[in-house]
């Protein structure tokens, strides 16, 4: 037996129970890999339950011998490989949860490793079974039909062996299937398959009908169901027609209104693909009335991977997260916060969360073992003042932060600064925080660095495209405002402001921690004050952060009233083109950054320039928020009828001035497709936000009634 510190001495102390069936106290000893001798554990040869959680685990051996093995404990470990996992054929039960470098496709693995299992982290395991058995399926005749394709393109006088390795390279390097966050099992996979293939002749491995998984497998998931679309038993999917959920062009045929005359362009060819029910109230399919309210599509991290685009989109809406795969309609992860006690009311009745807004951002964390990982994160924020921080690839919350007292509208990150997150409350503030990047034990120390100051509710952020590290434009309740957020510069002096005379203290962030804020749903006149702890603590504690009023307050019209009005759409079409929208108006404002505000001076009202406006719907009703698709020209908007407004404004900004006065038609008018729900068509829905993915290949739209609609580009 290794002898390797206190983890190896404690080890070494369970030598007299070793040949027990049963084994649960390794736990919490601090074991590294190499601490697991396998010449020790072999001789364990009837071991069914092993307990090695709150670990340093980063792999496990690969020859430990524990044939008869059923449960196994692997929870708050380092681990990042689960293939060691397949030498425990036996295995019934799996505990992983802790592990933060495990992803979804780790998962997938451990399905196909081992079909005996029945449960992981106390989940049935049927669901990602047969999601496994599908995606074998396909991947099985994609390869195939690559091997006769490239059978056909071999010279005879090419060597069998090299054409053989060549093949397999090619159909790893070309075969893609499902969503970008399994492909490292896809290809996994592929590998394999393709390795079999040509160790076999050829195509008789389709013909013959081989198993995508060993018989002992298939014989275990047999009397397993198979999901519909859907990644975990309890997510609940939209029926859109008697047969099957998916809808198709012919049950909801897209109608595009006409180009404009004067050299717009054509009308986009996008087809509804998939309408989701995801966020019901205790997963309820009658629940047609959750109000859905952002959606944010991940960026693609993935290095080497120049001009790629995800198809992974986030969107949030009642008491629920979801990540879902807009190719398959797979809901990846499904994260719903802890109910949480009010005051004064009974613990027996916990207060959901409800999600306002979702934002991405990647972080790259160093192990305990020096290596770097590169984190897909999340946050979410909404009605209790918390952003939540979801690690999502392998599917828990990893930070919260008590932000604000009263609920959050919207948060957005920083373009340049991967750490730093705006977030907007109902409190009338912004906070700029610096998340930091996570220790070793996935703790954040996030610390404030800026408060701005608004005169109303903030609604929208939007940092300012061409310069984002000096300047954040804000949608807000009573018009549009901007604030200079250099943080070396001073800020400016106000009435009510005060100034920190020392640097922000960090606000610690721990998983799951109780928030007290109080709030009424968004869309509502009034919302009342929280009760409960900010940010910083109690009061004295901890040195307040700079804060700075309002630089300028942005005009678009002479009128004193229209000047006022509510600003709750705001993005940039490029670098200098701004879009904004305000209820009541019925059109979409296209204005020039750069010449309002070279015309400043020391004003603290600007009009803005306008370059053009966009015709939209005339309804008073609020909160339909606007996107756009900066590297395609596009504009994007719901309305209270179900229809998602598309503008191509690529044409209007290659327009010397002037620009037409008249507002411009859309390019196209995506009607609500009528899905069936309950037996039932829904025939009409608001659709409160629009987001494509930034090669608009994907559309998503968030409506009123609880469902998420997905287009696709053809």
């Amino acid at each position: 037996m290794r002898k390797a510190g206190a983890g190896g001495k404690a080890l070494e102390t369970e030598r007299t129970t070793l040949r027990r069936s049963r084994l649960q106290s390794l736990s919490g000893l601090k074991l590294l890999s190499e601490h697991l001798d396998p010449k020790l554990l072999s001789r364990l040869t009837q071991l069914q339950e092993l307990d090695l959680s709150n670990n340093q685990l980063e792999t496990l051996p690969a020859n430990l011998g524990l044939s008869h093995l059923r449960i196994l404990r692997c929870a708050n470990n380092q681990l990042g490989d689960v293939t060691a996992l397949c030498q425990f054929p036996q295995l019934e039960e799996l505990s992983l949860e802790g592990n933060p470098f495990l992803t979804v496709s780790d998962n997938l693995k451990i399905s196909f490793l081992l079909p005996k299992l029945r449960k992981v982290n106390g989940k049935d395991a049927s669901s990602t079974s047969s999601q496994v058995e599908n995606l074998n399926r396909e991947l099985t005749s994609r390869v195939t039909a690559h091997w006769e394709k490239f059978k056909a393109a071999v010279s005879p006088e090419e060597e069998a062996e090299k054409a053989q390795a060549d093949f397999v390279k090619s159909a790893v390097r070309d075969i893609r299937y499902g969503p970008e966050s399994l492909s490292e099992f896809t290809q996994w996979r592929v590998q394999m398959i393709s390795e079999e293939l040509v160790a076999s002749g050829g195509p008789q491995v389709h013909e013959a009908d081989v198993p995508e998984r060993p018989p002992k497998a298939a014989a275990a998931q047999k009397p397993r169901a198979r999901p519909v679309a859907k990644k975990r038993p309890d997510d609940v999917s939209l029926n859109l027609s008697p047969n099957k959920r998916v809808c198709t062009s012919s049950l909801a045929p897209v109608e595009g209104g006409p180009p404009g005359s004067d050299g717009g362009q054509p009308a986009r060819d996008l087809e509804p693909l998939h309408f989701l029910q995801c966020h019901s109230k205790n997963n309820s399919p009658r629940d047609l009335d959750t109000q859905l309210w952002a959606c944010a599509f991940e960026p693609a991290w993935e290095e080497g991977r120049a001009g790629a685009t995800s198809q992974t989109v986030a969107t949030c809406g009642g008491e629920a997260v979801c990540v879902i795969d807009c190719q398959t309609g797979i809901v990846l992860h499904k994260y719903k916060a802890p109910g949480e006690p009010r005051p004064f009311v009974t613990p027996a009745r916990p207060r959901p969360q409800e999600f306002f807004s979702v934002a991405w951002t990647a972080l790259t964390v160093v192990t305990q073992a020096g290596h770097k990982k590169r984190w897909s994160v999340l946050a979410a924020a909404g009605l209790r003042g918390l952003v939540r921080l979801l690690h999502v690839r392998a599917g828990f919350c990893c930070g919260v932060i008590r932000a604000h007292k009263k609920a959050i509208a919207t948060l957005c990150f920083s373009p340049t600064h991967e750490t730093h997150l705006f977030t907007a409350s109902y409190d009338k503030r912004i906070i700029l925080w610096d998340l930091g990047v996570p220790n070793h034990d996935y703790d954040f120390q996030a610390s404030q660095l800026l408060t701005l100051d608004t005169t109303s509710i903030p609604l929208r952020l939007c940092p300012v495209a061409s310069c984002p590290d000096a300047y954040l434009l804000a949608g807000c309740e009573g018009g549009c405002c901007c604030w200079d957020v250099r943080l070396d510069q001073p800020p400016r002096r106000s009435l009510g402001t005060r100034r920190s005379p020392v640097p922000p203290a960090p606000v610690p962030v721990r998983p799951q921690l109780p928030a007290e804020a109080e709030g009424r749903c968004r869309g509502c006149a009034q919302h009342t004050s929280a009760s409960g702890s900010g940010s910083r603590g109690a009061a004295g504690q901890l040195p307040l952060p700079p804060r700075r009023p309002c630089e300028v307050e942005f005009v678009f019209s002479e009128d004193s009233e229209a000047a006022a009005r509510r600003v709750d759409g705001l993005a940039f079409v490029n670098e200098d083109v701004v879009a904004s929208k305000g209820n009541g108006l019925g059109t979409i404002c296209l204005w020039s950054w750069s010449q309002t505000w070279g015309a400043r001076g020391k004003r603290p009202t600007l009009a803005v320039v306008v370059l053009a406006r966009l015709q939209w719907s005339p309804t008073q009703l609020a909160y339909f928020s606007l996107s756009t698709c900066p590297g395609e020209g596009i504009v994007l908007c719901g309305d209270e009828e179900g229809n998602v407004w598309v503008y191509d404004v690529r044409h209007l900004l290659m327009q010397e001035a002037p620009l037409p006065a008249a507002p411009q038609a859309p390019t196209q008018i995506l009607k609500w497709p009528q899905p069936w729900a309950l037996g039932q068509m829904v025939t009409k829905t608001m659709v409160n936000t629009v987001v494509a993915n930034p090669t608009f290949t994907y559309l998503t739209a968030l409506t009123d009634s609880n469902i998420v609609a997905i287009w696709k580009r053809q």
